[in-house]
């Protein structure tokens, strides 16, 4: 059965990488989210809020995810 599937809109490409700009892409994300229930833990957020102001990358949040979900599988 095919299912409807949202369409995606591009968002504007800056060279300039800025709170502004890494704010926005963070709420992209979460939008995507949307109608989906999903709980942001407290130390998803801290990440998120740290790659906001530039102290962490994005890939430093991706790994930081994945080794979190790693460790909670590992520990069940």
């Amino acid at each position: 059965m095919n299912y409807p599937t949202p369409t995606l809109q591009p968002l504007p490409v800056s060279s300039l990488v800025t709170e502004q700009s890494r704010q926005r892409l963070v709420t992209a994300i979460i939008s995507v989210t949307n109608g989906i229930a999903y709980y942001i833990e407290p130390y998803q957020q801290q990440l998120l809020d740290r790659y906001t102001r530039g102290r962490m990358t994005l890939d430093e949040v991706v790994y930081s995810l994945e080794a979190a979900a790693s460790f909670r599988a590992s520990a069940k």
